[in-house]
């Protein structure tokens, strides 16, 4: 009985620090995360590489990651390309506005409000005078100073992850199988077959997930680009890239992504002012209509049958990831729950509610 309760003190000591471990290394854990994930996406590029015979002779598997790796480059560049005419519009629709006539709203603004605050009595000699403290505070040296130090340190953390990730991916892309020993290498042999189920049904729930994320990306852009260059708005298809990729952070993705191309679509307008709200609310309501036919048809979709999860389970389980992790803890949210439930459903099957919540993950 003592020994019994020593073994099990001491597997949930050894759990309890692989967490802390985990926690700890947590930047690097994703940046391998993310290696494993872009290698499993540049597996078909490497694999058409392989097929290349020169003088008889296959091309070596390096070669093929160099050129994954080269067109997930290429792409980004390009992505990140199709931005510059959108920037260059707003940039275009700030140098045209008025600022004199701005100023002078403002400074009327200002006015009534200072009249009210000191009629209110608020604590403050005037508004004018609140507002040029509260400016001075924010443009101050301590706070630019600050600014550029954080934008450096961004910078600076942006290269490490990039790269790491760049350079992980190249050796994952290079030999398939080195993440599926690493794994083995590091787990005790009782535990092999467990393991090897355990990557084999989450590597099929989480590719059919992924998959269904790409699905989702795309009914999305397409429905609002096709939608906003119905009504004229420009640079539709990127304004619908952008609702595609935030549409990723569920709840409040797809509303960032409205917001961001309704601010857009205000600012680029260049037709007869009378017409100016309208437009605007046509491309509301195309963002509206997208939203309502992701909400009830695709996430549905790809959230519950594609992980085979309860619909009602998977938004607990977003919520409470969302409060624990922010933005990230909410995008994680799924894949991370698939495979939490993918190893409880190997290691804790017969106890009640593992086998409830993981009874849906044996249909087919």
């Amino acid at each position: 009985m003592n020994e019994s309760m020593v073994k099990k003190a001491i597997s949930i000591i050894t759990v309890l620090i692989c967490a802390y471990g985990i926690y700890i290394f947590r930047d690097l854990i994703g940046y391998l995360l993310v290696s494993v994930g872009l290698s499993f996406a540049g597996r078909p590029i490497v694999d058409l590489v392989a097929k290349i015979k020169i003088k008889g002779k296959e091309l070596p598997s390096s070669i093929g990651a160099l050129v994954a790796l080269a067109c997930f480059l290429i792409t980004g560049g390009i992505v990140i390309g199709l931005f510059g005419p959108l920037i260059a519009t707003q940039a275009d629709a700030l140098a045209s506005l008025d600022t004199q006539q701005i100023a002078g709203d403002l400074k009327g603004w200002v006015a009534v409000i200072d009249q009210i605050t000191r009629q209110l009595d608020l604590g403050h000699d005037s508004f004018s005078s609140f507002l040029l403290d509260s400016t001075s505070d924010i443009v101050g040296f301590g706070s630019v100073s600050t600014l550029f130090s954080s934008i450096f340190n961004l910078l600076g953390t942006a290269f490490v992850a990039i790269f790491s990730i760049l350079f992980m991916t190249f050796f994952f892309l290079k030999d398939a199988n080195l993440f599926y020993r690493i794994i083995i290498a590091i787990t005790p042999d009782s535990k092999v077959e467990h393991i090897k189920n355990i990557m084999n049904n989450s590597s099929y729930l989480l590719t059919r997930y992924f998959s269904g994320l790409f699905v989702q990306v795309s009914i999305v852009t397409v429905m609002i680009s096709t939608g906003l260059a119905i009504v004229g708005v420009e640079h539709a298809l990127i304004l619908g890239f952008i609702a595609g990729i935030l549409n990723l952070i569920p709840y409040i993705g797809p509303l960032i992504g409205a917001l961001i191309g309704l601010l857009i679509v205000a600012t680029t307008y260049t037709d007869d002012s009378a017409g100016w709200l309208p437009h605007i609310g046509s491309a509301a309501i195309i963002y509206l209509i997208t939203q309502l036919v992701d909400n009830f048809l695709t996430q549905p979709f790809l959230f519950s049958n594609r992980v085979k999860a309860h619909p009602l389970e998977i938004f607990i389980v977003i919520s409470m990831a969302g409060m624990l992790g922010g933005v990230t803890g909410m995008i994680l949210a799924v894949p991370g729950y698939t495979l939490l439930r993918v190893i409880a459903n190997e290691f804790l099957s017969g106890h009640k509610v593992v086998d409830a919540l993981t009874e849906r993950m044996e249909e087919k």
